[in-house]
């Protein structure tokens, strides 16, 4: 038996209540807005548009010249009225105002012989349940309160309202009760259908096109040579599944920052830049070999503090950083350590630094490389303290832990971890890999990992020039819910405004920046990111994204369903969706090692 297409369309269940309708398992009420604005921009109405769990129905029907010219002239007379029986200088003025706006309003239908529609608007929404239902009612009216609309829930008219908003059932007299007279080009402005693509002026990218055909030319330094649409920093993340489109997303901007004549320094764990990275003349560094190939030492510290900060008296600070992304270092490398072992672990190492003379006072701008001690000065530190502790403490138990966990670091990883550091470049594109340790025990990678981006992230502190700090698989900085190496990362996007730095942080796991404990971060993080780069993700994937930053229902739906190449960009305020395009010829410059 054939299912008819009304039976298809039709609801389980609909039950009309004073001011809600109950369709199916939804809870919905129909706000229907009664004021508007006296000026609008272009698009008027696309924010309001991008609200989840909300439809809008717009009509507009011609009113005759003729009843136009009747309501003006009684609206007119009874201004006129009002004006001369008030007494409140205040109130007078209020009128005198609206007067003045028809006034306008008069001289515009004139010049420009606009014709004049009954403009009615509805605001549908929906949700779960009554209570959310109410509180959503709130937000929406909050919402059209700061956009100057006013809506109100017409008691005991839904049913005539919903009615009015298909096109499947007659006119009823709601619509005789409803509507505004406003003019045809007010009303073209105010409906959301603004094509408005990215052509950014100055050193631009081609990223791809919209939906409109129109292209897009990305600055991604803006901020320094215009201020627009909340675009106040370089950061950017790509968010996309394997094989959505992200990496030939990522070296399309790269491929422009060095034409650019900008400083690369990016953490590529796969190694899919090794081919670009030598076509440009840039250096790969390989640490997932360690040894001769590369050493960094953790114990080296970042100089993350400007002139000012330096000054005014705070190179304490950088030290007090050192030690924190240490003991982050040691929560990657033994996820499982406890806090006393990390807290001992950090007054080793300060007696270790006071053995080279580095301390709170120090003025860490004239030290080198060379000038640090490694691991094997920290085995020592901890070796020397338990021969001093004859008897058997709690101090001395977890000193011995705390030997446990140094020991293999100075032993068969020393390789990786122990050792003066040795990268010595001075290239503008410069690319860390530890391909040969991305299928070795995760704490070995994911410490390694951060080793390298609290150096990277040194590189990238020269005010002089802009630098891209590209960091792919960023996911694995928030492996086992690591909260100290969550906070560095947040603190980069924080403070990377401050060096001309933009970052480019990729990641195939929203997921694990809204894990519980790192979500603060993980929101700080997204936060201090002008610009998103959403491509295709699995559903878990979508709605943990909608955790960190506003996605509509139907964003969230779209992302899903995204083909290769496809995303939602969203640039400062304005969102849209795109199509990442590549030439020919970019694609030959980026390699075998991915992309598409």
């Amino acid at each position: 038996m054939s299912v008819s297409f009304k039976s298809q369309l039709a609801p389980k269940s609909l039950e009309f209540k004073p001011s809600e309708i109950i369709i199916s398992d939804k809870y919905c009420a129909i706000l229907t807005i009664i004021s508007y604005p006296k000026a609008i921009n272009e698009g008027y109405l696309a924010n309001l548009t991008q609200l989840s769990g909300i439809k809008i129905c717009i009509k507009h029907i011609p009113i005759a010249f003729s009843v136009l010219s009747k309501m003006l002239n009684k609206e007119i007379a009874d201004m006129k009225a009002r004006y001369q029986n008030e007494h409140d200088r205040t109130i007078q003025e209020q009128i005198r105002q609206d007067y003045e706006s028809i006034e306008n309003f008069i001289q515009m239908l004139t010049a420009t012989q606009a014709r004049i529609f009954d403009f009615q608007m509805h605001v549908m929404i929906s949700a779960d349940s009554h209570e959310e239902l109410e509180n959503k009612k709130v937000q929406v009216k909050n919402y059209l309160d700061a956009m100057g609309m006013k809506g109100l829930v017409l008691r005991f008219e839904q049913e005539k309202i919903l009615k009015s908003m298909l096109p499947i059932f007659e006119a009823n007299d709601i619509e005789e009760r409803v509507g505004t007279p406003i003019p045809s080009v007010t009303m073209a402005a105010m409906y959301p259908y603004v094509f408005d693509s990215i052509k950014d002026p100055g050193l631009s990218c081609l990223l791809g096109v919209d939906y409109s055909g129109g292209v897009i030319l990305f600055n991604q330094f803006l901020y320094q040579t215009k201020k627009e649409f909340n675009r106040n920093n370089a950061n950017m993340i790509i968010l996309g599944t394997s094989g959505s489109g992200k990496s030939t997303a990522a070296k399309v901007l790269l491929r422009s920052n060095i034409r650019n004549g900008h400083k690369i320094v990016a953490i590529d764990p796969e190694g899919e830049l090794e081919d670009m990275t030598r076509l440009y003349g840039g250096d790969f560094i390989d640490l997932g070999k360690g040894g001769d190939f590369g050493m960094i030492n953790p114990l080296e510290v970042v100089l993350d503090a400007d002139e000012d900060e330096m000054k005014d008296g705070v190179g304490y600070a950088i030290l007090t950083r050192t030690l924190q992304t240490l003991k982050a270092f040691m929560k990657y490398y033994s996820p499982d350590i406890e806090e006393d072992t990390l807290t001992m672990f950090s007054e080793v190492v300060q007696d270790t630094y006071k053995r080279y003379k580095i301390d709170y006072n120090t003025d860490f701008s004239k030290i080198n490389s060379h000038d640090y001690p490694t691991f094997d000065d920290v085995y020592a530190t901890i070796k020397g303290r338990l021969l001093s502790m004859t008897e058997h403490t709690r101090e001395r138990e977890v000193m011995e832990r705390l030997e446990l966990k140094i020991r293999p670091l100075t032993r068969e990883l020393r390789y990786y971890f122990t050792g003066k550091t040795t990268i010595d470049t001075d290239a503008d594109f410069i690319v860390f890999n530890i391909r040969e340790l991305m299928n070795a025990d995760n704490n070995i990678r994911n410490a390694l990992f951060f080793n390298i981006l609290k150096y990277a992230w040194g590189l990238t502190l020269d005010r002089e020039v802009n630098t891209i700090l590209m960091v792919d698989e960023a996911h694995m900085l928030l492996a086992d819910q690591n909260t100290l190496g969550a906070e560095f990362l947040a603190r980069i996007q924080r403070r990377s405004r401050k060096y001309n730095t933009g970052t480019i942080i990729i990641t195939q796991q929203p997921t694990d920046f809204a894990a519980p404990n790192v979500i603060i971060h993980g929101k700080a993080i997204f936060d201090n990111a002008s610009y998103y780069l959403v491509m295709g993700l699995r559903k878990q994937a979508v709605d943990d994204l909608a955790r960190l930053v506003d996605l509509n229902d139907q964003e969230k739906d779209s992302i899903k369903r995204y083909s290769q190449g496809q995303a939602l960009f969203v640039c400062g305020s304005r969102r849209m969706r795109i199509n990442v395009i590549a030439t020919q010829q970019e694609l030959e410059s980026f390699g075998s090692g991915g992309g598409l």
